[in-house]
């Protein structure tokens, strides 16, 4: 059998010859090398010594495997190649493909945690040791979600690196999967904390002046998102028929400011019912003259909210009182709790929050870790002891000490 040809970006053996020259002995190193034309050509490259030559020559046998797919090179660092993915996504995110919010997300991890340990590293040199160390130590002094994000990004930009022939394989692929840990989920606030808050913000002239009292009614009568609240219209609301269409959600993007977004998924596109409670609060709001493309909770100038900003104000009137723990989830949970409790099915919660998967909503928001009395009645009928003399069967005996077992039985 015939010695087998080269493939695209591969090489030959190098050989080294020592030249006489005028000036004293040089060498010349030299190879073949078959380019993504598929012709294959001599490649040569001279050095003062053996060595030099040869290093020379590798190095240029290197950056011509490495330049026929793409513009990335092995010698080219991480920070380029995370620069250009991020403008891959970018583009992503102008056609309506990406969630401006999550390229937000892996630009600031990038900026944050993976420039300043790994961006001047060449491509050739990020390898999977040093991407997982870097990787548990992340994990260990900030948390598990900035790791797994700064995972996904080096990942994203050695990928891209792959498929333009820089380096060969994405050394993330082989890295250890850290533990995400217990989540924390969010908790529904009872009826007596829900009358303790709303007389609290009431009574608060910050929490007035910004608007706390109607925004945390909407959000327990409709179960939205913080984002997806500011951005509703009063074109969305039809008072008459007391329903409200949820469209789009409102993010922040560095460098085109605060952005009104359709929601990130179809589930998302919801016409949801309103309480009639809910529906007085905002004829009451609406009875000052508003225009129909302007936010029902917007600024004075009839500008959008800032999600983030509404949050804070949430943290900053629930300082130093027994509800320092409420956020805008905890009413998104509460609103899921009081449908679950009137025995609507989880089919029909999952819609109303914007769920595709009723496993999301089962799991986060359906109160797994509350008491179902259901429960102990089942378990209560399920008593092994005996009836104690004089009682029937099912119910329990007192002090008896045995399960019933005959003595000497299995």
């Amino acid at each position: 059998m015939g010695r087998q040809g080269l493939a695209p970006g591969e090489w030959g053996a190098i050989s080294t010859v020592r030249v006489a020259t005028d000036s004293g002995a040089t060498y010349k190193a030299r190879a073949w090398f078959r380019g993504f034309d598929g012709r294959k050509r001599r490649v040569e490259r001279w050095g003062s010594s053996q060595a030099a030559a040869q290093r020379a020559l590798t190095t240029a046998l290197e950056d011509a495997a490495t330049a026929g797919v793409g513009g990335l090179t092995a010698r080219d660092t991480l920070d380029e190649a995370v620069r250009q993915w991020l403008a891959d996504l970018d583009q992503l995110v102008r056609m309506g493909e990406r969630s401006p919010g999550t390229v937000q997300t892996y630009r600031y991890q990038w900026q944050r945690h993976v420039s300043p340990a790994l961006g001047n590293l060449r491509l050739g040199e990020v390898t999977t040791p040093i991407v997982d160390r870097f990787l548990v130590d992340l994990h260990e002094r900030v948390g598990s979600a900035t790791s797994r994000t700064s995972r996904a990004v080096i990942s994203g930009a050695m990928g891209r690196a792959v498929r333009e022939g820089a380096v060969r394989f994405n050394p993330t692929r082989e890295v250890r999967r850290l533990s995400a840990g217990p989540r924390r989920r969010p908790r529904a606030l009872t009826e007596q904390e829900r009358a303790a808050w709303f007389l609290a913000v009431t009574r608060d002239p910050r929490a007035v002046e910004h608007d706390l009292p109607d925004l945390c009614a909407f959000m327990l009568a409709t179960g939205l998102r913080i984002g997806e609240v500011v951005a509703v219209l009063w074109s969305e609301i039809d008072l008459e028929a007391g329903t409200v269409a949820v469209t789009s959600t409102l993010i922040r993007v560095t460098g085109q400011g605060l952005i009104r977004k359709p929601t990130k998924s179809a589930a998302g596109q919801r016409l949801l019912p309103l309480p009639q409670w809910c529906v007085s609060m905002l004829r009451r709001r609406a009875e000052v003259g508003v225009g129909p493309e302007e936010p029902v909770f917007g600024t004075v100038d009839g500008g959008f909210r800032e999600p983030r900003t509404v949050s804070r104000w949430l943290y900053e009137v629930r300082l130093d009182s027994d509800l320092a723990w409420v956020t805008s989830h905890a009413w998104r949970k509460t609103t899921a709790s009081i449908l679950d409790g009137s025995g609507v099915p989880a089919r029909i919660i999952a819609d109303q929050l914007g769920h595709s998967r009723v496993s999301m909503t089962q799991d986060v928001y359906l109160g797994r870790g509350e008491q179902d009395p259901r429960v102990l009645a089942a378990l209560e009928a399920a008593d092994p002891r005996p009836p104690s003399p004089g009682q029937s069967g099912g119910e329990s005996g007192g002090e008896s000490g045995g399960f019933g077992l005959p003595e000497g039985g299995e």
